[in-house]
């Protein structure tokens, strides 16, 4: 039986507050959620949390990283983009806190000293041109009107998607899904009803 290093065993424990840190925000909020209660929920002291990530902000970042993969994960690279996003906004009901987490450091991260700062620069940028190419391809096989500007429209829909978010997390009745659908809809075209 081989042994294992520290290098391991340290990785382990980043994971278990990460995955506790997710637990807690996806519940409580990330206002809510405190390095002390984090570290209660493992069962450790808050002081070792920032043993394994400098700052609770540092933590917080890496806990957007690891949603943003999450939702990612939940597509093919070859999957209909749109359809991805409609389903992302229907899953983003079940972890309110995150979503908080994601439009509270999104606004914050437009101060380039902000830690998230590259990191939503780089996502943006990305899932516009996923989205600007999705729409291209549509153009080409004449399903979407070739007048369309495929950038502009990519960058609309992240706005409206975002924005969404935000009015969502302030009234929970809007179904965040379906309107994100409908809007697709009337920007590719599609007469406002998905099929």
């Amino acid at each position: 039986m081989s042994k294992r290093g520290p290098y391991a065993k340290g990785q382990e424990k980043r994971d278990e507050i990460l995955r506790a840190a997710v637990e807690i925000i996806s519940r409580d909020g990330y206002r809510g959620a405190s390095l002390s209660q984090i570290g209660r929920s493992i069962g450790i002291d808050s002081a070792h949390i920032i043993y394994y990530f400098s700052s609770r902000e540092v933590l917080l970042q890496e806990v957007l990283r690891i949603w943003d993969e999450g939702n990612a994960a939940h597509t093919a690279a070859d999957a209909d983009i749109f359809a991805w996003m409609v389903e992302a906004a229907r899953r983003n009901t079940n972890t309110p806190g995150l979503v908080q987490l994601y439009t509270a450091f999104a606004a914050e991260a437009a101060d380039p000293a902000h830690p998230a700062h590259d990191f939503f620069r780089a996502r943006f940028t990305a899932l516009q041109g996923y989205i600007a190419d999705a729409i291209r391809k549509r153009q080409v096989a004449g399903n979407v009107a070739p007048a369309l500007d495929a950038d502009h429209a990519a960058m609309m829909l992240i706005a409206q998607a975002d924005g969404l978010q935000v009015r969502w997390l302030v009234d929970r009745s809007i179904d965040m899904a379906a309107a994100l659908a409908t809007e697709i809809d009337l920007l590719l075209g599609n007469g406002g009803g998905r099929k």
